[in-house]
């Protein structure tokens, strides 16, 4: 079976969101449930995205997109150092997430394949993070071209919740996530 790959709209932000949270509590992604998933997966400073749908239903069941690099972000000066690109020719691949029942489909791998065409028409160089604990993420990633650079920390504290592993109401446990960080193919000349 295919699921068909198309521009996201506004309105598939609701979907984006719920398949965020099927995610979550099928393969830790993101690690953190937030109040809000449809405006986390909806990201900042976003030049395109695309999303997967099932044919069946019209559910929303992949997605990926492509946003600027945030300047003085941990991961932004790694991929800096590694490329010697300023800010501005950096295309970040964020929030790719294709739910368990369009795995295995190759839905993924033409979500990260439409990113990384669409970095290169822009004249971009894709780069990416993700949580160390997405060894599959990582294999797709290997596939696709990219290549591990580097790791950092991230201090995930503040968006604890009663009720998420690590919660406590003194504020003594801390959440942190072990982030990898990668480097894709370099744009044609």
């Amino acid at each position: 079976m295919t699921f068909p790959i198309r521009p996201r709209t506004t309105s598939d932000l609701p979907g984006v969101g719920e398949l965020l949270t099927a995610t979550h509590h099928s393969h830790a992604y993101p690690v953190i449930l937030l109040e809000d998933m449809a405006a986390w997966g909806a990201g900042t400073g976003v030049l395109e995205a695309w999303v997967a749908v099932d044919p069946a239903d019209g559910r929303v069941v992949g997605h990926v997109s492509l946003a600027e690099a945030e300047p003085d972000d941990a991961a932004t000066l790694q991929w800096q150092d590694v490329t010697g690109l300023p800010l501005h020719q950096l295309g970040v691949v964020r929030r790719l997430v294709v739910h368990e029942r369009a795995q295995g489909h190759g839905t993924g791998t033409e979500l990260l394949a439409t990113t990384v065409a669409a970095a290169h028409r822009r004249g971009l160089r894709p780069v990416l993070d993700m949580a160390d604990n997405l060894a599959a993420a990582g294999r797709l990633y290997e596939r696709a071209g990219f290549e591990h650079i580097g790791a950092y920390d991230l201090d995930l504290t503040e968006y604890l919740r009663p009720g998420d592993e690590g919660y406590a109401r003194d504020g003594e446990i801390t959440h942190h996530l072990h982030v990898l960080t990668w480097i894709g193919p370099e744009p044609p000349a």
